[in-house]
């Protein structure tokens, strides 16, 4: 395959992929935006190859696993592995990491390529140079764009905020799960003159919710994301 891609990372609970839909919906708008061509394929064939690499990849039935889907510009199509998760389920994850503001755009496109992905790993060096884990990202005026690649939302008192950005499956997650809290979502900018305003930060990936501890110095909370990552498990209904 091209090294030029668009990509999803998948979540699979007991060999079952969540979102299949949602996620080749995305592809589909990308690769139609950026290389011309749809994308529609026939999902049971498609949940049932990324069943036979889970299962051919031995990952346990009691936690989640992680497959990557990756489509190049002529419709090529690769599935890869991606690990497997501590927890099943999405999960709030234990790891608190401490984040570090970082200015930086992503070249050509927000859609889901490899070249933002690229990008997202230079930032994430940059991060860990400074001593941090995760690079938040900034636009020149200082606002918030996202954490390690991933939807970023900030908790003020009862009211959670969103950055606004691209569409994508974890983003509608972390929005629904938001409003089964019963908190109040807001999709608006804000940036690093509201850290100090912040009670907590948090983002949401393939993996589920991570808080963060600090961000840029600032020491941060975890209670609402705790319920907000319960919460987005929830949207999944035990079988």
């Amino acid at each position: 395959m091209t090294d030029l891609y668009l990509y999803q990372t998948l979540h699979l609970t007991a060999g079952r992929t969540r979102n299949l839909e949602a996620h080749v919906a995305v592809l589909d708008a990308a690769s139609r935006r950026l290389f011309g061509r749809r994308y529609i394929p026939e999902a049971d064939h498609l949940a049932a190859r990324i069943g036979a690499l889970a299962a051919a990849e031995r990952y346990p039935s009691g936690v989640s696993g992680f497959v990557r889907l990756e489509l190049g510009p002529e419709g090529e199509e690769r599935l890869l592995p991606a690990g497997v998760s501590l927890y099943r389920g999405y999960a709030f994850r234990s790891l608190t990491p401490t984040g570090v503001t970082l200015v930086y755009d992503i070249p050509f496109s927000e859609a889901p390529t490899s070249v933002r992905e690229a990008t997202a790993a230079w930032a994430r060096h940059e991060a860990q140079r400074r001593g941090a884990e995760v690079a938040v990202r900034c636009d020149t005026e200082g606002m918030f764009r996202s954490a390690d690649d991933a939807p970023l939302l900030g908790i003020s008192g009862h009211t959670v905020r969103i950055t606004p950005g691209l569409a994508s499956v974890e983003r509608q997650l972390a929005a629904e799960a938001v409003r089964a809290t019963g908190l109040e979502l807001r999709e608006e900018p804000f940036g690093r003159n509201d850290l100090p305003h912040l009670d907590e930060l948090f983002f949401v990936d393939h993996r589920g919710v991570t808080a963060l501890s600090h961000c840029d110095g600032q020491p941060l909370m975890t209670l609402l994301s705790e319920r907000i990552a319960e919460a987005l498990e929830g949207l999944f209904p035990k079988k």
